[in-house]
């Protein structure tokens, strides 16, 4: 009875601070510098994809839980099938808004929309290449200055060229991005 008394305490007094927080201006008006990295590796029945990507990035606060921003950077996908290779690559930028939740805390749960605007590449054609897509992710803070940065899967449309189509739907580790978060 004991444990369970000081466990209701304990998740009083948390989520008592965490609204006590959410009430202060902690981040607006402030900037976040940072970015993403990206690498996976996949090796099936013969066929073997290797992704990576980074993406610095730059954004402002523009409410306590709200940021608009932008990334520039490149991404690279190779595959190779039976011994035969081809890549893949993007230079763009992408423009983003994110929704954070529980701004206040350390660990705050975002939703990101971007839009992929620039050019891709490949072996055969170099194409206009733009997409629409929604991100879920997580931001840990290690303090007012610090944080790390998760962004796992995508929900959304790519398309890199004449019939280069590319919906992704899901939690999927082949989209996984890390990265460092510096507040100013």
């Amino acid at each position: 009875m004991k444990k369970i008394v000081l466990l209701m305490a304990m998740g009083f007094i948390a989520v008592s601070n965490l609204h006590a927080q959410e009430g202060e201006e902690l981040l607006k008006g402030k900037w976040m510098v940072g970015g993403s990295f990206g690498f996976s590796k996949d090796n099936n029945s013969g066929t073997e994809t290797t992704d990576f990507s980074i993406l610095p990035s730059i954004g402002i606060f523009l409410e306590n839980d709200f940021v608009v921003g932008l990334s520039a950077g490149y991404e690279q996908s190779k595959v190779k099938i039976d011994g035969v290779s081809s890549k893949k690559e993007f230079y763009g930028v992408l423009p983003y808004a994110r929704k954070y939740w529980f701004p206040a805390s350390k660990l705050m749960p975002f939703a990101q929309g971007d839009v992929r605007l620039g050019w891709a590449k490949d072996s055969s054609a170099d194409n206009f290449a733009w997409g629409v897509n929604l991100r879920p992710g997580l931001t840990y803070r290690l303090n007012d200055s610090i944080a790390f940065d998760a962004i796992i899967g995508r929900f959304g449309y790519d398309n890199e060229g004449k019939d280069s189509d590319n919906y992704g739907f899901g939690l999927d580790l082949n989209e996984l991005r890390l990265g460092i978060i510096i507040f100013l």
